[in-house]
């Protein structure tokens, strides 16, 4: 008895092997819903010189401004000309005029004393300067039109109004200016118009509204754009400074910086009602993306956790990690490892190997700037293998091990795509044939992440300000 036993001892332990193969689950990613950043404000400063318009209204209004020759129907034939060139200044939210007109006014009295008496018929003409001098408070409507509100008063020229009849010159102002002042309020109907016509606004709205719909290459070795989805229009009330009139246009956006190639892009020329406001800021949030391909990602799994052995137990039981690999499943990241292990229990000793698939959620930590997973857990198909042919793993913490592993950083690709916008905004350099972006991006915090078939998908937002100005139109 006491040489069996002896010779039991001395036997070599007992062993045995079990071959895992759970299924592999499918390599697919769910529906990726469609990214939208925050919206952010791209200001355009409009700057409008008073000068300019001056000229330009020169140029247009025509010298004649009235005419009428009839004297059948009110014994009264006039004609207003401009005597010089109009005059235009503008203070905070109003504008002057100050139009130097000449009138060459006829009238005709006509007397019956009698049905058989001859009849009086007499004309008279008088020419007179005059200088029309307007103020009108300028608004904008929601369709992109200019709103002003004039009205206005007058003082004589150089000529004042008289008739001469013979040796005499007698002054007519005192009774032509009752009748001046009735007509003013015609005058300044008709400026309102011809400001209204001369100012379209629209029309430059509209074409920067397109413009800053078409995507912006910034990087071409990394074939990085920057993509402006218009949402809503703003716009500060006009103030007049300095010889210019200045607004602020506030285009509220979606912005985004991709690097997966130029962005395909439905311009949408409708434009939206005009917000007037006057409280617009040059914030902007930009989100950014970084793809992080699964061979790449893969490829970083592996340096983490291939060959490696992790013991449990006091050392009883140990798994080692040959390969690994990860692929989307859902929501979800799974991760691929090719193991073998062995636990003991006294004289025997079992081993396992095959692959154990492990599904965890990924997201975004912003402290090491990499992706990572929580809720690491066996795949059902894995951990129904385990508890059938290696249960001792099923109860230890393999899990949390490998989750406390898994690390994709991406803050390289972040700050690549950061540090392109930066030096696009830096140079202050045209982004577009008629675009000129200037700003700055001091800051990134972290968004969402969103897995695709081909890879992963870090989403960042950068803030920082950004003001566009469409300067050749």
């Amino acid at each position: 008895m006491l040489l069996l036993v002896a010779s039991g001892f001395a036997l070599p332990g007992c062993s045995s092997t079990e071959q895992l193969d759970p299924a592999a689950p499918a390599a697919t990613a769910a529906a990726v819903p469609v990214y939208r950043p925050q919206l952010s404000s791209v200001t355009v400063p409009v700057s409008i010189s008073v000068a300019a318009l001056e000229g330009r209204l020169n140029q247009e209004i025509a010298d004649i401004l009235y005419k009428d020759t009839n004297l059948q129907d009110d014994n009264l034939a006039i004609t207003v000309a401009r005597n010089g060139n109009l005059r235009m200044r503008a203070d905070k939210d109003k504008v002057y005029f100050s139009v130097p007109l000449r009138v060459y006014a006829k009238g005709r009295w006509k007397w019956d004393p009698c049905k058989i008496c001859p009849s009086i018929d007499k004309t008279e003409d008088t020419t007179f300067d005059m200088i029309i001098n307007t103020e009108s408070k300028i608004g904008l409507t929601e369709d992109y039109r200019i709103n002003t509100i004039t009205s206005g008063d007058f003082e004589w020229g150089a000529t004042k109004p008289v008739i001469e009849l013979g040796p005499l010159r007698i002054g007519l102002a005192r009774f032509v200016e009752p009748a001046l002042r009735q007509q003013m309020s015609n005058i300044s109907r008709q400026l309102d118009k011809e400001l209204q016509n001369r100012l379209d606004v629209k029309k430059y709205i509209a074409e920067a509204w397109q413009q800053l719909q078409q995507p912006v290459m910034l990087n071409n070795d990394l074939n990085a754009w920057l993509t402006v989805v218009p949402q809503e229009i703003r716009m500060a009330p006009l103030q007049g400074h300095n010889g210019t009139l200045n607004t602020r246009l506030g285009i509220t956006s979606y912005i985004t910086v991709t690097t997966d190639g130029k962005p395909q892009v439905q311009v949408n020329k409708l434009l939206p009602k005009l917000i007037v406001d006057s409280r617009m800021s040059d914030d902007v949030q930009i989100g950014l993306t970084a793809s992080i391909p699964y061979a790449r990602a893969s490829k970083m799994l592996q340096e983490q956790v291939a060959k490696q052995t992790y013991t449990f137990d006091g050392g009883k039981s140990e798994i080692t990690v040959n390969e690994a690999a990860i692929t989307p499943g859902g929501y979800q990241l799974v991760l691929m490892l090719d193991v073998n292990g062995k636990t003991r229990a006294g004289i025997f000793t079992k081993k396992i190997e095959g692959k154990v698939y492990l599904r965890g959620t990924p997201y975004y930590d912003a402290e090491t700037a990499s992706i990572r997973v929580r809720d690491v857990t066996y795949d059902l198909d894995t951990k129904d293998r385990i508890l059938s042919t290696a249960s001792w793993l099923a109860q230890n913490k393999f899990e949390e091990m490998i989750q406390q592993q898994v690390s994709i950083p991406v803050q390289h690709e972040l700050e690549n795509a950061r540090s392109m916008l930066q030096a696009t905004l830096d140079k202050q350099g045209r982004v577009h044939e008629s675009v000129l972006l200037r700003g700055s991006i001091n800051h990134i915090a972290p968004d969402n992440l969103y897995l695709t078939q081909e890879g992963i998908k870090a989403v960042v937002n950068a803030r920082g300000t950004l003001t566009a100005t469409i300067d050749k139109l």
